[in-house]
């Protein structure tokens, strides 16, 4: 993949979620929710973190689900359990995670595994869920994308699309650099699509989801098949 491509994919994306504000809600400077869920989660009470979480961001709408699982109760039980693990990756990213890491695998593996045993939660909730532990590393993934990639069902599935967006990351990274442009790729496309201004720097990890979202979710072509010339429609 390209940082052209990858461009178009964000540019249509926020066109898309007109302007993803619930993400930026959730990941926004103005909220101090992430930092608690990543370093004190003892202190978020199930009922903000359905609210936040359940109902706004994984966008669970089955009452029978959150009720008779206990699901926010449960998931806060194993977020706690699982941040000596989240801890370990606090400073990770995908660009310069090694897998090859037996500390940082286990981690990356134990969170995971450890949300698909939540009952009640699927592929695309346990992602996202992971996504908000460490946006920088951890990938959301729908059931589209993991048809298209034939991934494993469960934690090991999860692995192997972190380890195919970590390709992808590596070659957007090196064309971005080739290019000239200054900053990162998620620092210059937050700035260019005014995420920054609202306090939500979004990570290439969230720009890469995007992108696969659009091809395998939407079955869309990036970039689109035909763009306007601002010189044609102007002379026309």
């Amino acid at each position: 993949m390209n940082f052209r491509d990858l461009s178009w994919g964000a540019l249509c994306f926020y066109y898309r979620s007109a302007g993803d504000r619930k993400y930026c809600r959730i990941m926004g400077d103005e909220s101090q929710f992430i930092t608690r869920l990543r370093r004190a989660p003892q202190d978020i009470t199930p009922e903000e973190f359905e609210q936040k979480v359940i109902l706004d961001h994984v966008n669970i709408e089955s009452y029978d689900v959150l009720i008779g699982h206990r699901l926010a109760d449960r998931l806060i039980e194993k977020i706690v359990e699982l941040h000596p693990h989240s801890s370990v990756l606090e400073n990770v990213s995908l660009l310069d995670c090694d897998f090859q890491n037996a500390e940082i695998a286990e981690s990356v593996g134990r969170i995971y595994s450890s949300l698909c045993s939540v009952e009640g939660l699927w592929t695309t909730g346990v992602s996202k869920i992971a996504h908000l532990l460490n946006d920088r590393l951890l990938a959301p993934l729908n059931l589209d994308m993991s048809s298209h990639f034939q991934l494993v069902d469960g934690g090991p599935g999860h692995m192997q699309w972190l380890a195919i967006l970590q390709q992808n990351a590596k070659e957007v990274a090196n064309d971005f650099r080739a290019r000239g442009l200054p900053g990162t790729p998620e620092e210059f496309l937050s700035n260019k699509l005014g995420y920054s201004q609202r306090g939500c720097r979004k990570s290439l990890v969230k720009y890469l989801d995007e992108y696969f979202w659009l091809r395998f979710g939407d079955n869309l072509p990036v970039p689109p098949p035909w763009i306007p010339d601002a010189y044609q429609l102007v002379t026309s």
